[in-house]
């Protein structure tokens, strides 16, 4: 995360640092930008971006609206919970498609026709209740066909949010996601309170709401897209080589995304057998509020990595013993697990936006690959569920549950080790002597140079020579840690190195 002193913040900004602010027509100002929420005329697009992150929320959390959503009149609800797995394997399909597609499809996504055209698919997912409600009850396959559509629509209007998270820098897109939190806590649970039939008509109404505002919140951003890849061969390797930017991160993502999906399904089962729905309303109100007070009351400039470490022993507690506490308490258990995720999710999405911003990358073709990775962890996550219920029943299903989870904690204990022993390696290159610095630095602009380095891979690549590990780099450029990853990992495939040691060995050889 881009980190900023007392002093950075009321100084004015260096040459350097306006070079990296994005150059999107209709940005914010930058000084001031990490510290005030709603400021001049950035007012109306920040409301309306917030409005259309909390109504696709909304959409979402009513997957947990079983007594409402559930088309079938059976009280076993096990076909209800197989229609929501379809739901998110559908939604982890459309990033798919858009990855594989998105040469096409990035050109008419900011337009008003398909904006409409993916809110109005998204309300099929509505329509088995709705018809049950009015007495013409589906078939499973056919209910399925229309959850399968209706995921697979919601999914584009989230991509349609993609501008509002770039366009932000961090410490306001982090306070907005709070306020778009709460708010879609509230819109989650006023359906509770209403005639089944009006709250289906209002879940049904989200997804248009989201489309509405993130169209006039979009409107004069103008997010960059791949208009320089001259086909749709070098769009798909454009793509490719965002995926292999993500991989370094993709099993931390999975995992989390496994233990939230997994928990979901968990809860899901329990609040439609016992009738507790009021419970998740309690815990996700419970988890919005925590996450506002945590972002509106922190720095959130600090370093995101750490975050992620630190978040892990709060899921690992949460989750182990939530099989096993009462129903009530698991409120509690509950809000922890949608805190947790949530944290992650935000500063995933943060570093994904600072970074779009810094390398002025396309939005949607930049946004894909890692929402790939997020949707099918919880595909995947809602899948073990099912299987667990289907192979070990209601009375066995919480041991099931507790093993998988063990497991899961186990490979992120794994995963935090690593990172945090290659940290220490990546920390213990020393600083060369600054008798040699400015030979070092014409050795490090001759390689710059023959290796066609970008100005600010330049910058990086001279510090990496000189020992500096990434923390390092992201505070004295102030651009986020994971920005700096990236462009480590575009020098490292120019210069054909695969460590820190041999990039330092090459430019000795220069000396």
């Amino acid at each position: 995360m881009t980190r900023f002193s007392r002093d950075h913040r009321r100084r004015p900004l260096t040459a350097q640092e306006r070079q990296l602010l994005p150059a999107t027509k209709g940005a914010a100002p930058a000084e001031g930008d990490a510290r005030d929420l709603l400021i001049g005329n950035s007012s109306r697009r920040v409301i309306l971006g917030i409005v259309a992150l909390a109504a696709y929320w909304a959409w979402i959390f009513s997957i947990f609206h079983a007594n409402v959503l559930n088309p079938f009149a059976t009280a076993d609800f096990s076909a209800y919970l197989l229609l929501c797995v379809i739901v998110a394997g559908s939604s982890a399909l459309s990033m798919v498609v858009f990855a594989l597609v998105g040469w096409y499809l990035q050109h008419v996504v900011d337009r008003l026709w398909f904006g409409i055209g993916v809110a109005l698919l998204s309300i099929l997912a509505e329509v088995p209740a709705f018809l049950g409600q009015m007495g013409s009850e589906l078939g499973f396959l056919q209910a399925g066909v229309l959850f399968a559509l209706g995921g697979l629509a919601s999914s584009f209007v989230y991509l349609k949010t993609g501008p509002f998270f770039v366009w932000l820098r961090r410490a306001k897109l982090m306070r907005s996601i709070a306020l778009a939190f709460l708010l879609a806590s509230l819109l989650y649970v006023l359906p509770l309170f209403m005639d089944p039939v009006m709250g289906i008509v209002m879940i049904a109404s989200f997804p248009a709401v989201s489309v509405a505002c993130s169209h006039l919140a979009g409107k004069g951003v103008g997010p960059k897209r791949l208009e320089e890849a001259a086909s749709y061969r070098a769009y798909l390797e454009a793509v490719l080589d965002r995926f292999r930017e993500f991989v370094p991160t993709l099993p931390r993502t999975l995992l989390y995304t496994l233990v939230f999906g997994v928990t979901s399904y968990t809860v899901l089962s329990l609040a439609v057998g016992n009738g507790l729905v009021v419970v998740i309303a309690a815990s996700i109100a419970v988890s919005s509020l925590a996450f506002a007070v945590y972002v509106l009351s922190k720095k959130v400039e600090a370093d995101s990595d750490l975050y992620r470490m630190l978040l892990l022993p709060l899921i690992a507690l949460a989750v182990l013993p939530f099989p096993y506490v009462p129903e009530m308490l698991k409120v509690f258990f509950l809000a922890l697990i949608i805190f947790g995720f949530t944290c992650y999710d935000a500063i995933t999405w943060g570093d994904l936006a600072d970074e779009i911003s810094d390398r002025q990358l396309p939005v949607y073709a930049s946004y894909a690959p890692p929402t790939i990775g997020n949707f099918a962890g919880i595909f995947i996550g809602w899948s073990v569920g099912a299987l667990l219920y289907a192979g070990l029943g209601k009375e066995g299903f919480d041991t099931g549950y507790a093993i998988f989870s063990i497991i899961i904690v186990i490979a992120l204990v794994m995963l935090l080790v690593w990172d945090l022993v290659k940290s220490r390696k990546e920390e213990s290159g020393e600083p060369q002597a600054d008798a040699f610095l400015d030979k070092w630095k014409a050795a490090c602009a001759e390689i710059a140079e023959a290796y066609e380095l970008t100005n600010q891979e330049t910058r990086i690549h001279t510090m990496l020579a000189r020992g500096r590990n990434q923390h390092y780099i992201a505070e004295e450029l102030v651009i986020s840690p994971h920005t700096i990853k990236t462009h480590t990992y575009h020098i490292y495939k120019k210069l054909d190195v695969h460590s820190q040691q041999e990039l330092i060995d090459m430019v000795e050889a220069k000396l």
